[in-house]
């Protein structure tokens, strides 16, 4: 089993990268700061959406339950059909509250905020957290995760609800944080 010290012993190497690449290129502190904790969350993303990765006992799935699941909306209402239990409410906002700090952190790292570039950077940063899964998945010849396209319209949600949260973020922050 690969568990998630891997994710975390890589977000150290990034981050220590980063630094010292930014010290030696004279970057601002806020921007480190800044870019620091963006790596920090893409280590926390990936931990929780790959992490753990077991290589030893094989998934094994029962009648129509698959490992796949294209058809948008069919998850959402299967969870919600017996109701909103700690499951259901798990799944559906841990998805979604999970990708709002990328929501904040791509806007303080790009320049155009337009509605249909976050969209697509929505649709390009959810579907390589499934894509991600889909390929260990195949490398380990074991579907431990759910691929799902509903994750991908959730994790979208999420980043949606960021980017709002950062249009209502007083100029004073977007300046101080801002990479641009």
């Amino acid at each position: 089993m690969i568990t998630f010290e891997l994710a975390v012993l890589l977000g150290l190497i990034f981050e220590v990268i980063y630094i010292l690449v930014s010290v030696i290129l004279k970057v601002s502190p806020q921007k480190i700061l800044v870019t620091c904790i963006f790596i920090a969350y893409l280590t926390v993303a990936a931990i929780i959406t790959l992490f753990p990765i077991n290589i030893d006992d094989k998934a094994e799935y029962y009648g129509d339950i698959t490992w796949y699941n294209y058809v948008p909306g069919k998850t959402i209402i299967d969870t919600l059909q017996y109701g909103l239990s700690l499951t259901a409410l798990t799944q559906l906002l841990g998805n979604v509250l999970m990708t709002v700090p990328f929501g904040v952190m791509v806007l303080m790292l790009t320049k155009n905020h337009k509605w249909w570039k976050v969209l697509i950077i929505a649709i390009a940063f959810a579907s390589s957290i499934e894509l991600t899964q889909m390929i260990i998945g195949f490398i380990i010849n074991n579907m431990y995760r759910t691929v799902d396209i509903d994750d991908v319209i959730l994790n979208m949600i999420g980043v949606y609800i960021g980017y709002g949260i950062y249009k209502l973020l007083p100029n004073k922050i977007k300046t101080y944080c801002s990479l641009k």
